[in-house]
This record gives C-alpha cells, structure tokens and sequence, in this order.
C-alpha cells in the first residue's frame, strides 16, 4: 500500500459513517501517517505514491476497520496528546480535549503569576498542594505536576478502571511520588475523610488548589453527540440528570470549603451553559474573585474562584 492508496481507502471507508466530513477525514488520514508510519507532511503532498511496506500498510488497515466501527481514533492509536505530552487512553476514560488544556495552562499561569495569593507564593517555596477531582485519564494531575516543579499532586476518581489507566502514564520530567491517585465517590458521604486521609491533610496543612472537570452534560444533550463519543466514551464521566445539571459542582464546593487553604484556588471545566450558575454557586459558598472564562472558541467553560 502507497500513501495515496491508504488515504483513499481511509476516505472512502469514513465516509460511509457520515460523521465527519471530507476535511476532517483528511485530517485523521494525514496524523495516522504522521504517529504509525513517521510520514512527513511533505511527503504526502509530494510523494503520494511511496510505498509504506507490509508491517506498516497491515498497521493502517488494522486502524481503519476498527474506526469504520465508530471507535475513536484515539482510543485506536492507544494514547492521545495532551499539554505536549504522550497520555494512555482507552474506552475506561475519556479522550482529553484542547479545552481542558486551557483549564491547566490557566491554574499553571496563576500559580506562577499571581504573587499575592497563597497559590503562587507555595507554588516559590516549592510546597504547593494540588487536588484533581474526577482525574479520569489523569492528564490533568500529571500536567500540573510537570508544569510545577516540588508539587504534590493527588488525583482521585470513582472509576476503578480510570485510576489503573492514570497510574499507567508515563509521563517524563516528573518524579516518583510527585503524582498520586486514591478512589474517592465525590458523591459519597465519607468523599471528606477519604479525600483528607489520602493526602495528609490537617487544619494547617490543607490544598493550595483544588481543580475539577466533572461529568457535565446533560441527559438532552445526548441528541446532539457524535456516535463515536455516545457509544465509546464512558457515560459515567459525561451524564448528570437533566434535573439536576450542577450535582458534581455543589459537592466539590461544599467539599472545597473544608479542603483549601485560606486563599486556595477552585478551578472547573463546566457545561457553557451553566457557567455563570456555577460561579455563583461559588460566590454563595463563601468564595470571592468568582470569574468565567472563555476557551479558544469563546464558549464559557472555566470558572475560578478563591477561598
């Protein structure tokens, strides 16, 4: 098989779904190249009619009859990219989106930048303590713990299966130690205790930031998913009840105001259409310099607050 032959066959094969169109097909043609074959992008604009060999052209006929079933490409591959680094991902969690990249270059950019509060003036003395709620993946917690060299990291989730595939990552420049992970049902009645006794907590020695990218969609907005989100990705980190759209988000505030620091950060991924109510659930728990903040597609997604 020659490059032009795969990208045919991949088109011809994705097209059938009627999911994507012809430039995204394109798109996920040229980057499975790029990760399985190591083709340059040059080449599949000059070259098209380079061979890829045996192994290579079993490899991509492999990929494409498992994406023509609707699995995701990443779920496939094995692994995703997320802050410039390598994570494992399978069906057990969800695949890690720009948007929450956002989410951490925003907590990694405060802790650096604001030297007034508590955060920023840990984040100096090499102390700073971070909580990743409902880690999933644990690209978040293993991202902050890189990005912010002598913190602790702890990231807990409900998920017996994402915990395994979080402690699985690999991820180079942090030390062994530097990143945890605990199961903890947010939810429960016991999610303070647990939560305190997995990291060590006490009345003087309690989180510098607490950050969460809780399941936020709602059940009516099933209607609107992609079946190779809806049919792959783990409702458990998706769903809440259309009545009761904020269910992570009050338990995490409750749970925050008993796990911050005095001037600690809560940061959120949430559903755009609830950003404001969280932000005002926020402010009515006690927290203060409650903002909303756009991603890259000026969709109001994160939410920041301080203790």
């Amino acid at each position: 098989m020659n490059i032009k032959g795969f990208i045919d066959h991949f088109t011809e094969s994705l097209s059938k779904l009627g999911w994507y169109d012809a430039r995204e097909i394109r798109s996920m043609a040229t980057y499975i190249l790029k990760e399985v074959a190591s083709v340059e992008s040059y080449k599949i604009i000059v070259s098209p009619e380079l061979e890829l060999g045996e192994e290579i052209s079993a490899r991509l006929q492999q990929i494409t009859s498992q994406m023509v079933t609707g699995r995701p490409m990443q779920y496939v591959l094995g692994y995703e990219y997320f802050c410039s680094r390598k994570f494992n991902v399978a069906e057990g969690v969800l695949i890690p989106r720009p948007e929450t990249e956002e989410l951490v270059r925003l907590v990694t950019e405060d802790a650096a930048a604001v030297k007034a509060d508590t955060a920023a003036s840990a984040a100096k003395t090499g102390s700073l303590k971070v909580l990743d709620i409902c880690t999933g993946s644990g690209c978040i917690a293993w991202s902050i713990g890189a990005a912010l060299p002598g913190s602790r990291v702890w990231g807990c989730d409900i998920s017996e299966e994402a915990l395994k595939i979080a402690q699985s990552q690999n991820v180079e420049g942090v030390a062994p130690g530097v990143v945890n992970f605990f199961k903890c049902d947010v939810l429960g009645e016991d999610a303070l205790s647990v939560i305190s006794s997995a990291a060590n907590l006490s009345e003087n020695d309690k989180f510098d930031i607490i950050i969460s990218n809780p399941p936020y969609v709602c059940d009516d907005e099933k209607k609107l998913m992609r079946p190779n989100v809806l049919d792959f990705e783990p409702h458990l980190a998706l769903f809440v009840p259309d009545e009761d759209p904020l269910l992570f988000y009050r338990r995490i505030v409750e749970l925050s105001g008993h796990l911050l620091k005095k001037g600690g950060m809560l940061y959120f991924e949430a559903n755009e259409r609830f950003a404001y109510t969280v932000a005002a659930r926020m402010a009515g728990h006690g927290f203060s310099r409650c903002r909303v903040i756009s991603d890259i597609f000026e969709k109001e997604r994160m939410v920041r607050a301080q203790w």
